[in-house]
């Protein structure tokens, strides 16, 4: 296998983006010459991480009005406008297929072989990440004959997302089952860049992953999935308390956090991210110190200041660029697969619907306590205020809705900098934080408001994006990349599949 000799460069951080050949789903990978699995490992996660951490997490970022692109810069634009193509992020999807999937069965296949049930998890859950994010992206995905071409199957079938999603559960449910204590067995140790091997916070990422996979689906009219997330959390499911993340990238060419690579060091300027005006109004009106964390002072000093989303033909005499604040991106920045407070916002959720029996106050706490910890003990010591008696914060004792806007507007602010896909999906699950139905300088943008559906009207409608003028359409999924639709004969409709068709559980107007 190629990618074997990745793993000689597992002293840093192997430059997943160093390389234009990558190989398409439909075509035989060239597969993996014999070696341990565990030395395959690494490859997994960080071809997972180039694809995820990068730009789908920009996407992601954009949507969630973290960022928007900056007026006098043009690398993002298409993303801030909503004029996605059919070429959009077709590097990531081959990726993931032909890297990440393609190891992972050669992971499992040896791992199940072997009876290596800790290795045989930590690839099940990967897997499972990788398909999930597949499926919320395009819903139709090659599923059951992916990673195949060596059989011959050059045109493998799409299955419903849905279906995807039932199967994952299953697949997760099989590798929590098996004997972690069993002498064949091992320890991946420095191999397992996540979490160093340690096999109980494996089960606790499968059951969290498990648990996202089912909330995705819980607001689907008539769906099962309560009683699942019942039983599973009830029923004594350990979940994350730390982050899984990667977090060894190092201030160096090819060893650094994928965003910051491609963005800051590629192409050589930190001019195209500027903070969106709808999450910095969002944190300068709770004064929340996250804001310096999040963003640079801009250039010409003095208060921090975001700019409008999808303002990005302004002249520079209509808006000054040194005088907004630019996204905070650093070398050493972890890659996030789901972060402690994601965790708990999951669970606090489910309790506010009352899915659980568990407390969502005391969950949803704990989760705004973890989001400001991510960046440092100084900054967890100040979510204390913020969540206590009179707090911006406080968790409110009033109705379920307004209990579970409070929990999702802070898993919306928890995702800034940590996993913007996440957040987009989130904002498509559930329709929280809304739109406001007047412009971000309109004296009327009031984000503390509710619509109709009584969820806060915070996002603002990108003034240069394509549906501007029909407002109401954004993206609600992805173009199948050409290169997919081009060689197999089974892809989907595009014109049936447009970015602005919603996939299954995405029943949120």
């Amino acid at each position: 296998m190629k990618r074997i000799i990745y793993i000689l460069f597992i002293i840093g951080i192997l430059p997943i983006y160093s390389c234009e050949d990558y190989l398409d789903v439909n075509v035989d990978p060239n597969n993996p010459a014999d070696a341990p699995a565990a030395l395959v490992l690494p490859s997994v996660q960080l071809s997972i991480t180039g694809a995820v951490s990068n730009y789908y997490h920009l996407t992601g970022s954009i949507w969630s009005q973290f960022y928007t692109q900056s007026n006098v810069a043009s690398q993002y634009i298409s993303i801030d406008n909503y004029d996605i193509q059919t070429t959009f992020l077709g590097r990531e999807y081959q990726e993931l297929y032909a890297g990440a999937l393609n190891d992972i069965r050669f992971i499992k296949e040896k791992a199940v072989a072997e009876e290596d049930w800790t290795i045989n998890l930590m690839a099940t859950v990967l897997e499972a990440y990788a398909f999930q994010i597949l499926a919320d992206l395009y819903d139709q995905i090659v599923f059951t004959e992916a990673a195949q071409g060596g059989s011959g199957n050059f045109a493998p079938t799409f299955d419903p997302g849905a279906e995807v999603y039932d199967s994952l559960i299953v697949r997760i449910d099989n590798a929590l089952s098996k004997d972690f204590g069993a002498l064949t067995a091992t320890d991946p140790g420095a191999n397992d860049l996540i979490f160093g091997g340690n096999i109980s916070s494996w089960i606790a990422f499968a059951n969290t992953l498990k648990l996202k996979i089912l909330m995705r689906e819980s607001l689907i009219p008539g769906s099962t999935t309560p009683a699942a997330i019942g039983t599973l959390v009830d029923g004594g499911a350990t979940f994350l308390t730390t982050d899984a993340a990667i977090s060894s990238f190092v201030d160096e060419t090819g060893r650094s956090n994928p965003l910051f690579e491609s963005d800051r060091r590629e192409l050589n300027t930190s001019n195209n991210l500027k903070g969106s005006f709808t999450l910095m109004n969002y944190l300068s009106s709770n004064a929340d110190p996250r804001l310096d964390t999040l963003f640079e002072e801009p250039l010409n000093e003095g208060v921090m200041r975001g700019q409008i989303q999808g303002t990005n033909s302004l002249s520079t005499t209509e808006l000054d660029p040194d005088d907004i604040s630019r996204a905070e991106i650093l070398a050493t920045d972890p890659a996030y697969f789901i972060t402690a407070s994601e965790a708990y916002f999951l669970r606090a959720e489910a309790a506010a619907r009352g899915f659980t029996s568990e407390d969502a106050e005391s969950l949803y706490n704990a989760g705004v306590t973890a989001a400001f910890a991510r960046f440092g003990e100084d900054m967890e010591a100040l979510a204390a205020s913020f969540i206590g008696v009179g707090g911006a914060y406080e968790y409110p004792a009033g109705t379920q809705s307004e209990n579970i806007n409070a929990i999702m507007m802070q898993k919306w602010v928890s995702q800034a900098r940590a996993n913007g896909l996440e957040a987009w999906f989130d904002i498509l699950r559930t329709g929280i934080p809304g739109w406001s139905p007047v412009a971000a300088d309109d004296a009327a943008y009031d984000p503390t408001s509710l619509n109709g559906d009584g969820k806060p009207q915070v996002l603002t409608w990108p003034e240069d994006a394509v549906t501007f003028e029909a407002q109401g359409q954004y993206p609600h999924r992805l173009y199948y990349p050409d290169r997919e639709t081009d060689r197999n004969p089974e892809a989907p409709s595009q014109s049936a599949n447009t970015i602005f068709t919603a996939v299954w559980w995405d029943v949120i107007d």
